[in-house]
């Protein structure tokens, strides 16, 4: 996987699950692959509170071998 690349999980893993990710979830890999792990920001929603947008993507350290590259 390369920077920018889209991704769905495709495998549960607890710490995962603790950070608020599921299998199915998508995102986009920001930065190279370190020791077989890739940080994915997970697409979230943006939200208008109090005047002031905001976000609740996720971003997470994933293992390669749990994601599975997106066709564009």
């Amino acid at each position: 996987m390369k920077q920018l690349d889209r991704v769905r999980l495709i495998r549960e893993r607890a710490a995962y699950t603790q950070a608020g990710v599921k299998a199915g979830d998508t995102g986009i890999v920001m930065g190279e692959n370190r020791c077989g792990y890739c940080l994915v920001y997970f697409d979230g929603e943006i939200v208008l509170r109090d005047g002031i947008y905001q976000t609740s993507e996720i971003d997470l350290a994933v293992r390669e071998e749990d994601l599975a590259l997106l066709e564009e």
